[in-house]
């Protein structure tokens, strides 16, 4: 299939019969598709278009879904997309991604034109999720020299890869010129490069491994790569992941669990005030997604974590639902079950991961799950009797 092919698709709902809420899945359960990663911009503005990635004619590609036709217009075309990485412009004019660890690609949503913004160079690849700023003048990215990288398409190699050390930068792109400049280099495996919303001089990005090994996760620097500091140093037995930024920029929020405990905690970090607090224990969820000022969460219920070392200390019942959580009140509720395996999948650790976020208007959540064949997306209803039983105290 080529650009601006469509594919009709036939969505269906039902109701969680377990909680109630009405769940529509969007893509066909015998066709690979999955969402991009949870803090990348997905929909358009007024919520009634959808980025996401299918393989409709064999290799996985990005499409762009009109909500009420059900039809899915293809952007890209071939093999080698990052199918997890891409995202919208703030003007939905346009689709970043990065082709073959290599090319930085813009794709005009009016005409489907093609161009490349930025080439990694030879002795280098591109790693990761690349994150732009508010404005989307710049992003920044991850990329690892290239006689050290190996495709991470299982949690062994995950593992063996923090063990490697290897050589790796941060980086940001002017999305207009294509310039680059080093934000910091080092031999520590760095991963999950996010610009502050609204704030171009600081970025948070990762330790990356294990997570039991990582005995600093979350990282701050100045985009000069001036100030280069910790979150914070984590406590005995504690694993952090999965941080993100508010899309206000007021915080930044992680997952938090201890060696021997089922329950996780959800923090928060104010970059103002460095004040590092623990907000609310929840569930054993893996990824969690804010709305625009932090106080509605969602997050996936997962199991027995594969990226840690010593998987014995971290034994728990696996979590098939979704969940919201109120930071005001610190309640929490079920809203469906997502059913999703988390197993690796032809080679992507990713794939099956439910990686939920809200809608623009937060009346629906945004998920994968292959809990009825490939992977596929789900739309989960947010009703007002849901968030009024959050709200109660």
């Amino acid at each position: 299939m080529a650009k601006g092919s469509e594919v009709q698709l036939h969505f269906q709902t039902v109701t969680d019969p377990h909680t109630g809420a009405r769940v529509t899945r969007l893509t066909p359960p015998d066709v690979l598709c999955h969402r991009n990663y949870f803090y990348q911009k997905c929909f358009t503005q007024d919520g009634r278009q959808l980025l996401f990635a299918g393989e409709f004619d064999g290799h996985r590609n990005y499409y762009l879904l009109d909500l009420a036709t059900q039809k899915a217009v293809q952007l890209t075309e071939g093999a080698g997309d990052n199918t997890f990485g891409g995202f919208l412009s703030p003007d939905d004019r346009a689709l970043f991604y990065v082709k073959n660890d290599r090319t930085l690609q813009r794709v005009s949503l009016d005409t489907l034109a093609e161009t490349t913004v930025y080439q990694v160079p030879e002795d280098k690849m591109g790693y990761g999720t690349w994150v732009a700023n508010s404005r989307c003048s710049k992003l920044v990215g991850i990329e690892i020299a290239r006689e050290d990288w190996v495709p991470l398409n299982d949690w062994k190699i995950f593992h063996d890869f923090y063990h490697k050390g290897p050589r790796c930068r941060l980086l940001r792109v002017d999305l207009a010129s294509g310039e680059t400049a080093v934000i910091l280099e080092d031999n520590q495996w760095l991963g999950h490069p996010i610009y502050r919303p609204f704030d171009d001089t600081t970025v948070a990005f990762c330790h990356e491994g294990p997570h039991d090994l990582v005995d600093a996760r979350m990282w701050l620097v100045k985009e000069d790569g001036s100030e280069l500091r910790k979150v914070k140093t984590h406590a005995p037995g504690e694993s952090c992941t999965h941080e993100f930024w508010t899309p206000d920029g007021s915080a930044l929020l992680y997952v938090s669990y201890l060696k021997g405990q089922a329950e996780r905690h959800i923090r928060r970090y104010d970059p103002e005030t460095q004040q590092d607090i623990m907000l609310m224990t929840m569930p054993a969820c893996s990824h969690l997604m804010s709305n625009n000022d932090g106080t509605l969460l969602v997050g996936d219920g997962s199991g027995t974590p594969v990226d840690v070392e010593d998987s014995a200390s971290h034994r728990i019942e696996n979590d098939p639902f979704l969940y919201l959580f109120d930071t005001q009140s610190r309640r929490h509720i079920a809203l469906a079950a997502h059913n999703s395996s988390w197993r690796v999948l032809n080679g992507d650790r990713q794939v099956t991961h439910p990686h939920p976020s809200f809608s623009p208007d937060e009346r629906q959540v945004l998920f994968t799950s292959d809990g009825e064949g490939q992977p596929a997306l789900y739309l989960a209803t947010v009703s007002d009797d849901l968030r009024q039983s959050l709200r109660r105290v």
